[in-house]
C-alpha cells in the first residue's frame, strides 16, 4: 500500500509540474541572438516553493523505499570490517531479491592473474621454489545471501588451478543485534587484522611473514559485536583446530584429534566519535589463541611473503605435545592519503619428535609494518582504494586517471633455535631468520580494475653453518585484478 501511495503521489506531482509548464500556444518564439546556449536550452518550468519541497520529499521517500526493497547491504562501517562480507552491496555484483528485501542473493567475486619473475634466478638447493611464469592466483565467485531478517551467509570457492580447487568460506551469520553477531561454519578466525583483510584488498601480492604463525581458515563458531557506541569490538570463538590451519595457505582438513582451539580479540577505536580527526580511523588491540595439537604439528610449511619458497618446515615425525598459545598485538591507521598497518606475533608451542622422543617448547615470533600513500587525491582504506576520478579512456585530458599509490613493507620472522637443536627441522634446508622487504606501485583504474607492480626481497639466515640454501630471494610480480 505504501508503494502504491508513493507512486500515486509521484503521478500527482508530475501532473503539477506539467501544469506549471507553458503550453505550445503560450510559448514565445526564441529570441534571436548570438548565444547558441540560450537557443539550445529549453525553457525551465516554474515551480512554486511548496511544489519543489514536495518533490524533494518524494525523492527522499523513494530512496528509503529502494533501500528497504533491495536491502541495506553491508556498508563500509567499522562493524563490517573483517567480517568477510563484500562491501558496497549496491555498487557491484548481480542481485536477486524478494520485494520485501528479506530474501536475496548477491553474486560477486574477483579474478587475479599475474606474472612471476625471479631476477636472481632459482637453484635446486632452495626448497619449494617455483619457476617464472603466468598464473591465475585467484578465481573466486562469491555468493552472499540473506534468509529472513536475521540470517545471512556466504559461500566462496576458489577455482584457480594454482594448487587445487576447494571451498574457502561457507558460513551462516545470525545477526542478533549490533552488540552480537553469531557466525557458524568455515571462515577466518578473528585473530589477525592482516588475515581478516580480504584477498582482493591487499596492498601487496600476499601478506607478511606474520601469516606463517596465525590461522587462516577453520571450522567453528564465533561471536562478534561492538560496544560503547561501536568504539570497542570483541571477537571470541571456538574452532576445530585443523592440522593445517596455521600458516599462509587455506588448506582445510578435518580435525586430527578431539582438541578445540579458542580465539579471543579486543580492538579499540578510541577516537571514532570524538577527539582528533586525524585519529578517527586509528584502531589497535590484541588477539589470543589457545589450544592443543597432539597428533600433528599443527603447522603448514612457512613461506616467503610472495609465497615462492619454503622457509621452514617441521619433520614428519614432529607433533604437538600439549597446549599452544599465540598472542597478536596489532593496529591500523588511515588518515587522508596515508594508510598504516602493523602486527606482532609470539607463540609458545610444545613439540615432540616421535622418532627420537625429544621434547621442547618452541617460541617463534614475527612482526611487520607497512604503509601506503596515495599519489593522487584518494584515500587508502582497509577495503581497498576507491578512486575519486576513475580512469576514462574516452577523455584522456580530463584528469580521470584513477588512483595511484605507492607502498612499502618490512617484515621479519624468527624460529626458536631449539627447533633445530632438538632435530625438529633440518638446519641445512631451512632458515632460522628471514627478513623481507616489499615495495609496490598500485594503479586503481576504477573500483573494478587494478594493476600492481610488486617487488619482494628476502634475506635468509641459518641457525648453523650447515645452512646451504641460498641466502636471498627476489621476486617481481605484475598482477591484474578484476572485481565484480
Amino acid at each position: 500500500m505504501r508503494l502504491l501511495a508513493l507512486l500515486l503521489l509521484s503521478l500527482a506531482l508530475h501532473g503539477l509540474a506539467s501544469a506549471a509548464e507553458p503550453t505550445g500556444s503560450e510559448q514565445k518564439p526564441p529570441v534571436q541572438g548570438p548565444s547558441r546556449a540560450s537557443e539550445a536550452s529549453p525553457p525551465r518550468p516554474h515551480l512554486s516553493p511548496s511544489t519543489r519541497q514536495q518533490l524533494r520529499d518524494l525523492d527522499r521517500r523513494l530512496s528509503v523505499l529502494e533501500s528497504l526493497a533491495v536491502g541495506r547491504g553491508h556498508g563500509r562501517g567499522v562493524m563490517e570490517r573483517g567480517l568477510g562480507w563484500s562491501p558496497e552491496l549496491k555498487e557491484r555484483g548481480f542481485f536477486l531479491y524478494s520485494t520485501d528485501g528479506l530474501f536475496r542473493l548477491h553474486l560477486n567475486g574477483g579474478i587475479q592473474a599475474q606474472y612471476n619473475a625471479f631476477p636472481g634466478g632459482r637453484t635446486g638447493r632452495d626448497p619449494g621454489t617455483e619457476p617464472d611464469g603466468f598464473e591465475f592466483r585467484r578465481v573466486r565467485p562469491i555468493l552472499d545471501f540473506r534468509i529472513g531478517r536475521f540470517v545471512r551467509g556466504q559461500i566462496m570457492p576458489d577455482l584457480a588451478p594454482r594448487r587445487r580447487t576447494e571451498l574457502y568460506n561457507a558460513f551462516l551469520d545470525f545477526e542478533l543485534s549490533e552488540l552480537a553477531r553469531l557466525r557458524v561454519g568455515q571462515f577466518k578466525p578473528a585473530l589477525s587484522l592482516e588475515k581478516l583483510q580480504g584477498e582482493f584488498d591487499l596492498v601487496f601480492a600476499e601478506r607478511s611473514l606474520v601469516q606463517n604463525f596465525v590461522p587462516f581458515r577453520d571450522f567453528g563458531v564465533q561471536l562478534t559485536g561492538r560496544l560503547f557506541r561501536q568504539q570497542l569490538r570483541y571477537d571470541m570463538g571456538a574452532f576445530n583446530g585443523s592440522p593445517q590451519a596455521i600458516g599462509p595457505a587455506n588448506l582445510g582438513a578435518p580435525s586430527a584429534d578431539n582438541n578445540k582451539h579458542l580465539v579471543a580479540r579486543l580492538m579499540l577505536t578510541p577516537f571514532l566519535l570524538q577527539g582528533p580527526r586525524a585519529f578517527r580511523q586509528l584502531e589497535f588491540g590484541v588477539g589470543v589463541m589457545y589450544g592443543a595439537f597432539t597428533n600433528t604439528a599443527g603447522q603448514q610449511p612457512m613461506l616467503t611473503m610472495g609465497q615462492d619458497r619454503i622457509i621452514f618446515q617441521y619433520q614428519d615425525t614432529v607433533t604437538g605435545n600439549g597446549f599452544h598459545t599465540r598472542i597478536v598485538p596489532q593496529m591500523s591507521w588511515f588518515w587522508g592519503r596515508l594508510g598504516v598497518m602493523s602486527l606482532f606475533v609470539h607463540t609458545w608451542e610444545p613439540k615432540i619428535n616421535r622418532a627420537t622422543g625429544l621434547t621442547g617448547t618452541v617460541q617463534n615470533e614475527a612482526w611487520m609494518v607497512q604503509g601506503e600513500f596515495a599519489l593522487t587525491d584518494d584515500e587508502p582504506a582497509f577495503i581497498r582504494v576507491t578512486p575519486k576520478r576513475p580512469f576514462n579512456p574516452a577523455r584522456p585530458l580530463s584528469g580521470n586517471w584513477g588512483a595511484w599509490t605507492i607502498a612499502a613493507r618490512y617484515s621479519e620472522q624468527r624460529v626458536d633455535p631449539q627447533a633445530f637443536g632438538l632435530g625438529f627441522a633440518s638446519a641445512q634446508l631451512y632458515a632460522q631468520t628471514a627478513k623481507g622487504t616489499s615495495v609496490a606501485l598500485n594503479w586503481y583504474a576504477s573500483r573494478e580494475f587494478r594493476l600492481q607492480g610488486i617487488w619482494e626481497h628476502t634475506d635468509f639466515f641459518g641457525a648453523t653453518p650447515a645452512f646451504s640454501a641460498s641466502n636471498r630471494a627476489d621476486l617481481l610480480i605484475v598482477r591484474f585484478t578484476l572485481i565484480y
